[in-house]
């Protein structure tokens, strides 16, 4: 049995806690009612609108007007942006303590299936609460952002990928996701996994994997 070196982290719920029904609460109060809510929901549902923009095929410009065409009420680009973020809360300081104590004996890498706008939060929500500027730099070996690489999870392509990019071996790898999709496709890849209830602690979900698998 491989000895595991590298730790693959997916950011939302397991990382930065989100909440999505928090931007879907936040959309129905931008369309005029909820039958107009959730006919647009399902034409974007269908045209692959949140993945097209998750994997950069489409630009935050453009979301946000495909976005205001699903109500009838004139919506500023502002409030588009402010409810797509409503989902993103906050990342408790006992996770990047995590981070540091694992870089110490392994390679540390980040996946995560986002977006242009949602990045920029991150990033502008870790200067102002946590004084940090150089999240991807200082925890990770390396950040994968799906519409920067132009792939996304749960593709196994996606896995590929990264393990390629990084030089590292499936078997040696840990890969932690809060959604089963994304598991299953990184086992297809032949990487050891974690599902993470995101109502579990995840310090000793990875702490107690870590010691069962060495022991």
């Amino acid at each position: 049995m491989s000895s595991i070196k590298n730790i693959i982290f997916d950011l939302g719920n397991v990382i930065i806690d989100i909440d999505i029904k928090k931007t879907e609460a936040a959309f129905r109060k931008l369309n005029k009612n909820t039958a107009e809510f959730e006919a647009a929901y399902k034409r974007n549902q269908k045209d692959q609108i949140f993945e097209r923009f998750e994997v950069g095929a489409i630009t935050e410009a453009e979301f946000i007007k495909i976005m205001q065409a699903g109500s009838s009420l004139q919506i500023n680009d502002q409030q588009i942006i402010d409810a797509w973020n409503a989902l993103l809360l906050t990342i408790p300081t006992k996770r990047f303590q995590l981070l540091e104590q694992l870089s110490q004996q392994y390679n540390i890498f980040l996946l995560s299936n986002t977006n242009e706008t949602h990045l920029r939060w991150v990033y502008n929500y870790l200067k102002e609460a946590h004084q940090i500027h150089d999240f991807d730099q200082r925890f990770f070996t390396k950040a994968y952002y799906s519409h920067l690489i132009q792939h996304r999870k749960p593709h196994t392509e996606t896995y590929q990928y990264v393990l390629n990019d990084a030089g590292i071996l499936g078997s040696e790898t840990l890969f932690i996701d809060d959604l089963k999709e994304n598991i299953e496709g990184a086992k297809q890849a032949g990487i050891h996994t974690i599902l993470h209830n995101p109502k579990d602690d995840i310090t000793s979900v990875v702490n107690t994997f870590l010691q069962t698998y060495d022991s």
